[in-house]
């Protein structure tokens, strides 16, 4: 027997034996590589679990509940409110959507073990409602956070807009108005243009779906103001791709934390140094620091990414104004122009 052919056979058998293997996704070329061993990875997790959370920060990095609930409140159609870590609470045309909104104690499927928040949530998901879209970048556990979802009352009427792969996970939770996007596919919601982006990350939640579900980036669209979020991602070649084919950017919210060891985690999240050339690369005008500050991940100190971040934005030509910095809960608002048409794409539904 040619080994061709018996290579055909024994590939034939597995599908046998595991007829209901699952789609896996993929990096986009030339995205960088983790260059860290396995005994790299164990004694990063060993370190980070008996590492102590910070027991202080500065004041103006997050706001108490009550100011929160003020700001939201006071704000109008158009504007944007952290909600530490990756969550947004963005309103454009007065829609309000909610993304990644991550607010347990705890970015695991426990409530007993897992990475912690040093940062209390500035308000909860009830707080947020109500909600009009919900947009999920990646099934992570500090980005798809069930604790945090559970507690909606209107998931029969909330949009969903997750990537490929993942529309199952919602609609098994009682979700029942899901979007599916791939990169590059694109739906809207209301008046507002949802268009997924490539990101270079991973997915995995469980012990057996690694990459079984795709990761993206989002681009918000109304009235021809465009907002970029990044998602979990670090820096490649493909945002300049984005860049040529999406911008320029009005505003970018990119990711500046979780970045050390860099020889491990270089491959899945951007030091604040490659957040700024990944915010030059889509033609970002002005870029928000997120993914730092909230819950600890990684190795760096707690409020370095910061300090690097309006340094490296500062050498590379941005404005101050322009970078980004605001309190975990705190409300800004949106210079958006409502008196230009939203532009024309065609809605594309999984």
């Amino acid at each position: 027997m040619h080994t061709d052919t018996w290579f055909s056979r024994v590939a034939q058998t597995a599908r046998l034996i595991h007829p209901f293997q699952r789609r896996r996704f993929h990096n986009p070329p030339g995205s960088p590589q983790s260059t860290g061993k396995l005994t790299d990875l164990i004694g990063y997790i060993a370190r980070q679990a008996f590492r102590p959370l910070p027991t202080t920060y500065p004041g103006e990095h997050a706001i108490p509940n009550s100011l929160a609930k003020i700001e939201l409140e006071a704000s109008g159609d158009n504007s944007l409110t952290w909600l530490g870590h990756a969550g947004f609470c963005l309103q454009l045309g007065g829609r309000r959507l909610v993304i990644d909104p991550f607010l347990a104690d705890r970015a695991s499927p426990f409530s007993f073990a897992g990475p912690r928040r040093f940062i209390k949530a500035p308000l909860s998901i009830t707080d947020l409602e109500p909600i009009d879209t919900l947009v999920i970048s990646h099934n992570h556990y500090d980005h798809l956070c069930w604790h945090t979802l559970k507690q909606l009352n209107n998931k029969s009427d909330i949009e969903v807009i997750c990537p490929t792969g993942l529309g199952s996970w919602f609609k098994k939770r009682g979700f029942t108005r899901v979007t599916e996007l791939g990169w590059h596919q694109h739906t809207r919601q209301g008046d507002v243009a949802i268009t997924a982006c490539p990101a270079i990350h991973h997915s995995r939640r469980g012990l057996f779906d690694a990459n079984t579900s795709l990761w993206a980036a989002y681009l918000f669209e109304y009235n021809g103001f465009k907002v970029y979020f990044g998602g979990d991602s670090a820096m490649g070649p493909v945002f300049r791709q984005t860049g040529h084919k999406y911008g320029p950017i009005d505003l970018a919210l990119i990711g500046i934390g979780a970045y050390a060891p860099r020889k491990l985690l270089r491959s899945v999240h951007a030091c604040p140094e490659e957040a700024i050339e990944m915010a030059q690369a889509i033609g970002a005008k002005s870029v928000l620091g997120m993914h730092w500050g909230t819950i600890e991940l990684s190795e760096e100190e707690a409020f370095e990414p910061a300090k690097r971040f309006i340094a490296a934005g500062m050498k590379a030509g941005f404005n101050r104004d322009d970078l980004w910095l605001p309190a975990v809960g705190s409300t800004r608002c949106l210079d958006v122009n409502d008196g230009v048409d939203v532009l024309g794409l065609e809605a594309t539904a999984s």
